[in-house]
């Protein structure tokens, strides 16, 4: 769904929008002139003072696009005069936090479920699960 028609043509979200595009159509200039195995390690972040920063994932890549980039660069110099050199920053993504369990079953109601699962045992595999329910809460609630 495209936005840009209901947004006035120099108000701030048109300009933030209008920079966004322009950074991905970079990065996805600079990751046509680098080899494919590369890609999902490395994004353009910016232009700072004449420098192209290139975020990197993982070292070797780093240390990879430190080797390639300089042949490069007269390339991503035609598609934005303004780049001068390359900077590489080694910016490792950060493994999402395990969520931890927040919830708790009360012992009646662990006790519910296993009178169900009594009761349902014509249905083995809803019973072994209720049962599996139980079994889990109970040492999650123990420990």
């Amino acid at each position: 769904m495209q936005f840009t028609p209901l947004i006035p043509a120099n108000s701030p979200l048109a300009n933030l929008l209008q920079r966004s595009r322009y950074w991905q159509q970079l990065d996805a200039a600079a990751k046509r002139l680098l080899p494919a195995n590369l890609h999902p390690h490395f994004r353009v972040a910016c232009i700072e003072e004449g420098a192209l920063i290139i975020h990197v994932s993982a070292p070797m890549a780093a240390t990879r696009l430190k080797m390639l980039l300089p042949n490069l660069l007269p390339q991503l110099q035609e598609l934005d005069p303004g780049i001068a050199r390359i900077q590489i920053k080694t910016r490792p993504h950060n493994p999402a936090a395990a969520k931890s369990k927040n919830f708790h079953l009360s012992e009646r109601a662990l006790n519910s479920f296993e009178q169900t699962a009594e009761k349902v045992a014509h249905h083995p595999k809803l019973a072994a699960a209720l049962q599996n329910l139980v079994k889990n809460n109970r040492n999650t609630n123990n420990n």
